[in-house]
């Protein structure tokens, strides 16, 4: 946090008063990042199944994930898939893909 607004390339912010009142807030990083997609495929219902067929093949389930998105982008372009779909991960705060200032919270 700071007094004054501090621009830097390729870090989030400045914010006034997102965290302190009357301070400019800035952030770097996204940690966790890797750890959210974790808990997101994990916790699916089908993860079972996933991790039989990735092993049989001998790979990692991102490596699996993959190679099938690969099929699926040569029958048609694969955003498809979540055309209908809109997922808001409150779990992940105000974070990637996209920010919005306006969006308050802890």
């Amino acid at each position: 946090i700071s007094e004054d607004p501090i621009f830097v390339p390729g870090v989030w912010g400045p914010y006034f008063s997102a965290m302190v009142p009357g301070f400019w807030l800035n952030e770097g990083g996204q940690s966790v990042t890797g750890k959210l997609i974790d808990h997101l495929v994990h916790g699916h219902p089908a993860f079972p199944e996933l991790q039989a067929k990735a092993a049989a093949r001998c790979q990692s389930i991102y490596a699996y994930l993959n190679s099938h998105l690969d099929l699926i982008k040569k029958a048609q372009p694969v955003g498809f898939l979540t055309v209908d779909l809109h997922v808001w991960p409150d779990f992940h705060g105000n974070r990637s893909p996209l920010a919005d200032l306006t969006l308050k919270g802890m």
